[in-house]
């Protein structure tokens, strides 16, 4: 089927997951999903779901629901965080809102103000089924 020195296209199981950026004076408002993961640098209000982590870059400002594997906030959010491994808030940045995750990292500098359930690393049921739903892969 292929000759000798052809390569075959990677499986899309097998390609390195994207980044999608919101950038710098974007604004978005709606329930925003993404395969892989997310940076966000503009703003965005509503839901956000994403396969790998989020990143809210220093200027960036989210007010919305975040559903992910692990999130770092540099900037500004209000709303939940709900992340399957670590959540981290750097120097500068600023949550309110409530954060559940298996680990929560805040940086001296960082504000926040809000409630924390921390598990054990495992999603439970619920709360996969729930990010599942989010990003429209329901079982």
């Amino acid at each position: 089927m292929f000759k000798k020195g052809e390569q075959q296209m990677p499986a899309p199981s097998q390609e390195k997951q994207s980044t999608t950026v919101v950038g710098t004076g974007a604004h978005f408002n709606g329930v925003l999903k993404v395969n892989g993961s997310l940076r966000i640098d503009g703003e965005v209000e509503g839901e956000v779901s994403a396969t790998g982590s989020v990143i809210v870059g220093s200027g960036g400002v989210v007010k919305a629901e975040v559903v992910a594997d692990s999130a770092v906030v540099a900037g500004y959010v209000r709303g939940v965080i709900r992340a399957k491994g670590k959540v981290e808030l750097q120097k500068g940045s600023k949550l309110e809102g409530d954060v559940h995750a298996s680990s929560f990292k805040i940086e001296d500098g960082a504000f926040f103000q809000g409630n924390c359930k921390m598990g054990d690393g495992t999603a439970t049921k619920e709360r996969k089924d729930a990010a599942l739903k989010v990003v429209g892969k329901e079982q």
